[in-house]
């Protein structure tokens, strides 16, 4: 213990006590602005400026599933629907969760670290903006194939031309490739309704 360190007795646990009256105080602040750590934050630099999807992740087990959600949930891209009818046409759909981790899949025999809940690690499917690409999924401003995010906003009428933009989540500047656990795009599909669509197209096979 350091020397000369003032120890507690019970006359000054009054002093105490209103210490902690004046801190529980409530304050006057907003709602709370998320830390880049909190929403696991990850630049385009880091994502080697590819879109983040499971087929650029080290828990995917490539063209099957998850390492860290279990066999149960089929993981892979789709196109819906397959042919162009009279009154839609065929989108790509990539899925992505929150906890991708930038890296080359398992090419070999599927394997599993543990039996996560695919809505906990909010596991959706992204529609890529054209069928075919090389890599999408998401990012902030959609460049390199990427869709982008509801929460980035930018001056210019295309988010994919702008350098950089506004994240109206962290309340600050991110580039156009970075991308987070807070993506959010109004048209993804939930990985219970992707799964309806795989079933669907494999019965179909």
């Amino acid at each position: 213990m350091a020397r000369n360190l003032l120890v507690y007795k019970v006359e000054h646990l009054r002093k105490i006590n209103s210490m902690r009256r004046a801190n529980s105080q409530p304050d006057i602040q907003g709602v709370p602005i998320p830390t880049r750590g909190e929403v696991l934050f990850v630049s385009a630099a880091e994502m080697h400026n590819e879109p983040a999807s499971c087929y650029n992740c080290i828990f995917y087990n490539s063209g099957d599933s998850c390492q860290l959600i279990g066999s149960r949930v089929r993981v892979r891209r789709f196109t819906y629907p397959v042919y162009a009818i009279a009154d839609s046409k065929p989108i790509e759909y990539w899925p992505c969760c929150g906890m991708q981790q930038y890296g080359e899949p398992n090419f070999g025999p599927p394997k599993f670290i543990a039996s996560a809940d695919p809505a906990s690690l909010d596991l959706i499917w992204i529609n890529a903006p054209s069928v075919g690409l090389e890599s999408s999924g998401a990012n902030c401003g959609g460049e390199n194939g990427g869709d982008d995010c509801d929460h980035y906003c930018t001056p210019t009428g295309d988010k994919r031309d702008a350098r950089d933009g506004f994240c109206r989540v962290l309340q600050s500047t991110v580039m156009n490739g970075d991308v987070c656990a807070q993506w959010r795009d109004d048209d993804l599909l939930s990985w219970d309704k992707a799964q309806a669509i795989l079933k669907e197209q494999s019965d179909g096979k």
